[in-house]
C-alpha cells in the first residue's frame, strides 16, 4: 500500500504544478498580448505602412510591392508547409521575439528592398530599417526611409 500512497502523494504535487504552470501561462500570455498591443500602437503613431506606402506611391510610381506582416500572424499568401521552411517552430535561440515589418520592393537596375522592422527582443523595443537602428520617433524614421532609399539606388 505504500506504492498507492506514494503515489496518491505525487499526483496532488502534480496538480498543484500542472495548477501553477496554467496560471503563469495565463500571465504571460496576458503580459505577451500588452507587449504585442503597444508595437501595434507605435507602428500606428510612427505611420510606417503610410510612410511606405508614399514611398511606393511618390518615388516608385506604385510600381513596388508592399508587404506588411507580424511576427504572430503567419502571411496570408503563403501554404502552411512554406511557413515550417521559413520560420522553423520555436526555435529556443529566437525566443519568439514579437516584431512588426512592414517591407518595400521593387525592380530597378536589379531587385531593390526597403524593411523597416519594429520589434521587442530581450534588449527592448527597437526600430531598424534595413538592419540599421533607428530611433522610435517619426522624423528619425523619415529620414533613415530616405537615406535607405538613397543607399539601395547608390545616389
Amino acid at each position: 500500500m505504500a506504492w498507492r500512497d506514494t503515489l496518491q502523494s505525487l499526483q496532488t504535487e502534480l496538480a498543484e504544478v500542472r495548477a501553477e504552470r496554467l496560471r503563469q501561462a495565463k500571465i504571460d500570455e496576458s503580459q505577451r498580448q500588452s507587449e504585442r498591443q503597444r508595437l501595434v500602437d507605435l507602428a500606428n503613431s510612427l505611420q510606417i505602412n503610410q510612410l511606405v506606402e508614399d514611398m511606393n506611391q511618390v518615388l516608385l510610381r506604385r510600381e513596388g510591392a508592399i508587404e506588411a506582416y507580424t511576427s504572430w500572424d503567419p502571411p496570408e499568401d503563403k501554404p502552411e508547409d512554406d511557413l515550417d521552411i521559413l520560420h522553423p517552430a520555436d526555435d529556443d535561440d529566437e525566443d519568439d521575439a514579437d516584431y512588426i515589418s512592414a517591407v518595400l520592393t521593387w525592380d530597378e537596375d536589379g531587385e531593390r528592398e526597403i524593411a523597416v522592422d519594429l520589434g521587442l527582443s530581450d534588449e527592448g523595443l527597437y526600430l531598424q530599417i534595413n538592419g540599421i537602428d533607428v530611433r522610435p520617433e517619426r522624423e528619425a524614421l523619415e529620414q533613415a526611409l530616405v537615406e535607405a532609399f538613397r543607399e539601395e539606388l547608390q545616389i
